[in-house]
């Protein structure tokens, strides 16, 4: 596994001859105009992003940058928590890009075996209170 840090927490993960990028904020002007990098990634890095699947963490916009989302050169699958709230899956969908929803702690596995597990993050633990 190679991991390769691009901004904030945007990371590429490279898993044999899979890679996913996470939680893609590149643009500047993010949180109404207030959050820029340093330095900036700029829109010609974004165009030459090479990936097979997108996670996103959650729906916070230094996560789920629109305006990243709006540049990316490809509409690859994206990868979520299948949260009892259908607010991250919407917003996802309404920018043109399939979402595949994983259950809390069961592996989704790529097609060349590798395979990423989510732990739930909706305010309580999904055996407990059923979320």
């Amino acid at each position: 596994m190679k991991v390769t840090h691009l901004q904030s927490s945007t990371q590429l993960i490279e898993m044999g001859t899979i890679k996913i990028l996470t939680d893609p904020w590149l643009t500047d002007g993010e949180y109404y105009g207030s959050w820029y990098h340093y330095p900036p990634f700029g829109d010609e890095n974004i165009a030459t992003l090479d990936y097979d699947y997108i996670y996103i963490s959650h729906i916070h916009p230094d996560h789920l940058s629109e305006k990243t989302f709006k540049k990316l050169p490809f509409k690859k699958p994206v990868i979520i928590h299948k949260f009892d709230a259908k607010f991250l899956k919407r917003k996802i969908e309404s920018l043109g890009f399939g979402v595949i929803e994983c259950d809390n702690a069961v592996p989704f596995v790529f097609g060349n075996g590798g395979s990423i597990t989510i732990y739930a993050a909706d305010n309580c633990n999904p055996e407990l209170c059923g979320k």
